[in-house]
């Protein structure tokens, strides 16, 4: 991938809360989103019924209302859009927490095979999740984030690693804390007596 300016096209995002438009069905919301971006669309030609297949929709799913569909539905129709558009740049938020186990792996797989020339980035409350999928970590606890060594990723012990990491940093805020200093906006810390600065 060529260095250049990211465009707004150039950025996906996959909502853990989907946010769809409930008076259409899957089908017809599919088939518009393909007539409506048909510049930019990866994958030209796709054949509507394959890509519900693929996500294993059912036919008679395929035709009901968007508000008629549940949660891991609606994320199944989320994840058809970026399949079709493959963005450079992928944000998922919580990606595969609502799936069956069959498309999860299925879609585990393909988040794999599109790291090659896609940049994806998520947030996950499972840390095994973020162990098979990941080449880089940070853990953002109480607003502040924590890099992980990639070292770590690969490891039998990685969630335990994690944890200690976690509680490490919560130790430490808690040294400060006991010692009477603050944190500041920069990083450095202050006598707590200097709050207004702090």
């Amino acid at each position: 991938m060529s260095v250049r300016d990211l465009k707004e096209d150039d950025v996906g995002y996959v909502y853990s809360l989907p946010i769809l438009p409930e008076f259409l069905t899957g089908y017809e919301f599919i088939r518009f989103f393909i007539d409506v971006n048909e510049n930019v669309i990866a994958r030209r030609g796709e054949d509507v019924d394959g890509l519900f297949d693929m996500m294993r929709i059912a036919k008679d799913d395929r035709h009901k209302l968007l508000k008629h569909y549940s949660h891991g539905m609606k994320n199944k129709i989320q994840m058809l859009l970026f399949l079709l558009m493959k963005p450079p740049v992928i944000l998922l938020d919580e990606p595969l927490t609502s799936f069956d186990v069959i498309i999860a792996l299925e879609m585990k797989q393909l988040l794999r095979e599109m790291k090659s020339d896609h940049i994806l980035i998520f947030s996950t409350h499972i840390l095994q999740l973020a162990a098979d999928l990941c080449d880089e970590l940070v853990v953002l606890h109480d607003g502040k984030l924590s890099r992980v060594s990639a070292d770590l990723l690969g490891r039998p012990d990685f969630e335990q690693q994690v944890i200690e990491l976690l509680q490490s940093d919560a130790e430490n805020e808690a040294g400060a804390a006991g010692n009477g200093l603050g944190q500041c906006q920069d990083g450095t810390q202050k006598e707590k007596s200097d709050a207004g600065s702090v």
